[in-house]
C-alpha cells in the first residue's frame, strides 16, 4: 500500500476546493480592528455559523479515516454510534449549564480567566497549562490522521504533508482569527457532509450486492451490531460508556477556549445556548462513515485485499478508506473524498491555532512580559504566535506517528483522557465557584492518580473522566476547612 503519485486532475480538485474556501471565507469574515474581533469574532456572529463551527470542530480527518476501520476491522460494528449519542448529549449539556455563564462574564478573555475570577488565579493559571497539553494531544493526533491521507496519495511523505495542512491552517488563522475560522468551518462542514453522504453511495454502489444480500452478510458478520448493555468496566464500547463516559468528556470540553471562544462570538445569551443545542444534531458526518466502514466490509467480501495490504493493514489499520480512494475510485471522484477529508482535518486544526493563540497573548504575554501594549501589537503577537504554533503541531504530529498500531480512533480518544477529568471537574467547580488552591491541587492529584489506577485496573478509558472527574469535585467540596488556603 505504498504511496501515490496524485493526478493532476486529482489535485485540481482539491485545490479549487481549498482556493474557493480561502477566497469565500475572507470575503465572509472581513477585517480585524482589535483582539476582540481576532478572537472572540466581534460578537455579531449568527448562530447557525457558530454552530457547524461547533461540529466542524469536533469532525476531524480521524472521523473519515478511523470511523470506518472501527467497523471494517475484524470484530468490527456500528458500536461507535454509542460514543456518538455521548458527544451529543455533552454539546447539549454545555448549552444548558455554560453558555449563559460564559456569555455574561464580560470582563473575561479566556475561559481560564473566568476560572480564576470563580476560584482564585493559581487554579487559573494551572487548568491553562493543562488546557495547552491537551489542546496539543488533541491537534497532534488530528493533524497526523490528516498528513496520513496526503503521504499516500501524493507521496510526499508525512512532514512535507504535515506542512501542507498546517500552510492552510495558519493562512486562514492569521487572515481574520475566529471570523474566518467559524467562516471557513461552516464552508467546510458543508464540504466535507456532502462528501461523508457521496461516500456513502459511491462505495456502496461499488458493492454488487442487492439490500437484502448486503444486509444477510453484514448481519452474519456481526457488523450491524448497534448497541451493548455489559455493564462490565473494561468493555471499550458500551452505551454506558457513551452516555456516561464520553458525555463527560465532551462537557469538559467547555474548559477549553475554544468553546469560551464560540460562545463569545454570538450576538446573544440565548444564540450561544442555541449554538451549542442545535450542534447536537449536525452529527451527520460520523453517521454517514459507518455506513462506509458497512460498504468497504461487503466491497472488500467480494474482492478480497492482497496479502501484502492486509499484513500492513495489521499495523496500520486506518489506511483502509485511503487505499479504497487511491485504488478504486477514478480520477476527479477520489479528489472529492480527499478534499473532503482536507477539509475536515483542516477545520479543527485551524481552530486550535487561534484558540491557543488566544491564550498565548491573553494569558501569557500580557500578563508576563507586555502589558498595556497597543491592539494592534497584540494582533502581530496573535498572528505570530500562529505561526509558532503551527510549527510546533507539526512536531506532535511527528512523533504520534510512532504510535499508529494503537489504532488513531482508539489513540485520540484515549490519550486526552489522562487529564480530561481534571478539567472536566476544575469548570464544575468554577461553574459553582467551589474550592481554593490546597483543596483543587490535591483533588486534582487524587483524580490523575485515579486515573493512573483505573488504567492499570483496565478499565475504559471512557469512563476515566467521569470517575475522576466526579472524585475530584467530590474531594475539593468537602475538603477539610481547616487545611484550606486564604482566597488569593
Amino acid at each position: 500500500m505504498g504511496a501515490q503519485s496524485i493526478s493532476p486532475l486529482n489535485l485540481f480538485v482539491i485545490s479549487g476546493t481549498m482556493i474557493a474556501v480561502t477566497i469565500f471565507g475572507h470575503l465572509l469574515s472581513g477585517g480585524v480592528k482589535n483582539r476582540k474581533d481576532f478572537f472572540n469574532a466581534g460578537g455579531g456572529l449568527p448562530w447557525w455559523a457558530v454552530s457547524t463551527s461547533i461540529i466542524a470542530t469536533v469532525v476531524s480527518a480521524v472521523t473519515f479515516i478511523s470511523v470506518p476501520t472501527s467497523v471494517f476491522q475484524a470484530e468490527g460494528n456500528l458500536f461507535y454510534i454509542q460514543i456518538l449519542f455521548g458527544m451529543m448529549l455533552g454539546k447539549i449539556l454545555t448549552g444548558v449549564f455554560f453558555a449563559v455563564p460564559f456569555y455574561r462574564a464580560s470582563d473575561c478573555s479566556t475561559v481560564y480567566e473566568f476560572i480564576a475570577t470563580r476560584i482564585n488565579s493559581r487554579v487559573g493559571g494551572f487548568s491553562m497549562v493543562l488546557g495547552l497539553v491537551l489542546t496539543s494531544l488533541n491537534t497532534g493526533v488530528r493533524l497526523l490522521t490528516t498528513a496520513l491521507v496526503l503521504s499516500v496519495v501524493t507521496g510526499y511523505g508525512l512532514f512535507v504533508s504535515n506542512m501542507l495542512i498546517v500552510g492552510f491552517a495558519i493562512l486562514w488563522s492569521w487572515m481574520a482569527g475566529l471570523k474566518t475560522v467559524i467562516w471557513t468551518d461552516f464552508l467546510l462542514f458543508v464540504v466535507f457532509s456532502l462528501g461523508a453522504i457521496f461516500s456513502i453511495f459511491w462505495v456502496g454502489g461499488q458493492a454488487g450486492m442487492s439490500f437484502g444480500e448486503a444486509f444477510r452478510h453484514l448481519d452474519e458478520a456481526g457488523k450491524l451490531a448497534m448497541f451493548d448493555f455489559s455493564i462490565n468496566p473494561e468493555r471499550t464500547y458500551t452505551i454506558w460508556a457513551g452516555l456516561i463516559g464520553m458525555s463527560a468528556a465532551a462537557l469538559s470540553q467547555a474548559g477549553s477556549q475554544a468553546v469560551f471562544q464560540r460562545v463569545k462570538a454570538c450576538r446573544s445569551e440565548a444564540d450561544a445556548r442555541k449554538a451549542f443545542i442545535v450542534s447536537a444534531l449536525l452529527y451527520l458526518t460520523p453517521i454517514c462513515m459507518l455506513a462506509v466502514g458497512l460498504a468497504l466490509s461487503l466491497f472488500y467480501a467480494q474482492n478480497p485485499l492482497p496479502q501484502s495490504v492486509v499484513e500492513q493493514l495489521a499495523t496500520e489499520p486506518d489506511r483502509i478508506f485511503p487505499y479504497f480512494i487511491v485504488t478504486e475510485l477514478p480520477d476527479g471522484v477520489s479528489g472529492i473524498l480527499i478534499a473532503a477529508i482536507f477539509a475536515a482535518g483542516i477545520s479543527t486544526i485551524d481552530t486550535h491555532l487561534t484558540e491557543v493563540s488566544n491564550i498565548t497573548v491573553t494569558d501569557i504575554y500580557e500578563k508576563n512580559f507586555r502589558a498595556g501594549a497597543s491592539e494592534a501589537h497584540y494582533l502581530v503577537v496573535a498572528r505570530m504566535a500562529v505561526v509558532l504554533w503551527g510549527l510546533f503541531y507539526v512536531g506532535m504530529a511527528m512523533f504520534m506517528s510512532q504510535f499508529q498500531g494503537e489504532g488513531l480512533l482508539n489513540l485520540l480518544l484515549m490519550a486526552p483522557n489522562f487529564v480530561t477529568g481534571i478539567i472536566l471537574g476544575t469548570i464544575v467547580l468554577a461553574l459553582f465557584r467551589w474550592g481554593e488552591w490546597t483543596s483543587y491541587i490535591t483533588g486534582a492529584v487524587i483524580a490523575f492518580a485515579t486515573t493512573l489506577l483505573m488504567q492499570y485496573a483496565g478499565v475504559s478509558f471512557f469512563f476515566w473522566p467521569f470517575v475522576s472527574g466526579l472524585l475530584m469535585i467530590g474531594v475539593v467540596r468537602y475538603f477539610p476547612r481547616g487545611l484550606r488556603t486564604a482566597p488569593g
